[in-house]
């Protein structure tokens, strides 16, 4: 363990950064020497002493106006490594602004926790060379929330293939707002019922069509596969979008007033492709071919009622891994799949992590 002293910098006081912040960051063991000693947030950061409660700065009047908050944190980056600090970032956002940073802190001297997926489904190039960096500069990087927020889902995979043997296949209900909404829909409904419903709970982004596109699921799979050890870009992933082709160009507001099209656009989606189908599931998967070549699509499929899915709680995930020992019978792991709560524990025992191998 490093006799070093850890400045913690927050990026991010969303939601999981305020239950970061409010539940786990007064709860370092004293040992480590870690401080947060920093929180970065839109044109706005603040600085905290040893002394401070971190979870007090989020309502602290010490809170400094900048344009440019990034070169900010680029610059305490830079003066707390040249102190002879450890230094770890918490990137909370879901920037890809903050995400195109991590190469630079990586190479100054930082540590990176995220739950942002930007880094982790970028383009092949981007990514091999944070984890080139991380490797010339001995930096840790965890990106364990990025996927199935708490549960273990990338440590399975890095078990498997410490054990030698190879991931065949990966699959699972990637998006915890499709999830709920297809848990709810029956046959004869309208779609945009449940729609409204997962909205007005906070369970989608401010446009739903953010969730509708599949998009997410397809960066999860892409995180996922490149765990596994397979070379994927996120543009090779057969993604179905449930968002009409008219509504696509819509504003936010406009998009919400035109439901109707999307109600009808699912109905004749439905009658036409599985009009006896009882439940759906919004699922992403991936596989390698017999030549050793992944394939990734993401889609909503009907499901049985014996199907692992149709048991799941509202918002719950069901994650299938298949290896050449776990094949006919995958490891499954399930649980709450979302959520700031089950994100900012991940984050956590990521950091915590870090800090025992410091």
């Amino acid at each position: 363990m490093s006799l070093q002293p850890t400045s913690i910098l927050v990026v991010g006081t969303g939601t999981i950064g305020q239950a970061w912040l409010t539940r786990y960051a007064d709860t370092i063991p004293l040992q480590f020497q870690a401080t947060v000693r920093g929180l970065y947030r839109s044109q706005q950061y603040i600085h905290l002493d040893n002394n401070s409660v971190p979870s007090h700065g989020l309502t602290a009047a010490g809170w400094q106006y900048s344009n440019d908050v990034l070169t900010q944190l680029d610059q305490d980056i830079f003066d707390y490594s040249h102190r002879h600090e450890q230094v770890i970032v918490l990137d909370l956002t879901a920037s890809s602004a903050v995400g195109q940073r991590y190469a630079d802190w990586l190479r100054a001297g930082a540590h990176i926790v995220c739950a942002n997926k930007y880094a982790g489904a970028s383009s092949s190039t981007y990514y091999e060379q944070i984890r080139r960096i991380s490797r010339q500069y001995q930096r840790h990087w965890r990106y364990n929330t990025t996927v199935g927020a708490g549960l273990p889902i990338q440590s399975a995979i890095r078990e498997r293939l410490h054990s030698a043997d190879p991931i065949r296949g990966i699959e699972g209900n990637f998006s915890g707002s499709l999830s709920w909404i297809f848990q709810q829909y029956q046959p004869g409904d309208q779609l945009s019922k449940w729609l409204r419903a997962a909205a007005d709970q906070g369970l989608t982004e401010p446009d739903p069509r953010s969730d509708l596109g599949g998009l997410d699921v397809a960066r999860k799979l892409l995180i996922l596969a490149r765990e596994a050890g397979w070379s994927l870009e996120l543009d090779e992933i057969q993604v179905q979008s449930l968002v009409p082709d008219s509504l696509a160009q819509l504003s936010s507001e406009e998009f919400w007033q035109h439901l109707e099209h999307f109600d009808a656009e699912f109905e004749r989606w439905r009658q036409r492709t599985h009009p006896t189908a009882q439940k759906f599931c919004y699922i992403g998967a991936v596989e390698r071919d017999v030549d050793a070549k992944p394939h990734a699509w993401a889609r909503l499929e009907p499901i049985s009622p014996s199907s692992p899915y149709a048991s799941l709680p509202p918002g719950n995930a069901n994650f299938v891994i298949r290896s050449e020992l776990y094949n006919t019978n995958p490891l499954l792991i399930q649980g709450p799949g979302a959520g700031p709560e089950v994100t900012a524990a991940g984050i956590h025992t990521d950091l915590l992590d870090i800090l025992q191998q410091l």
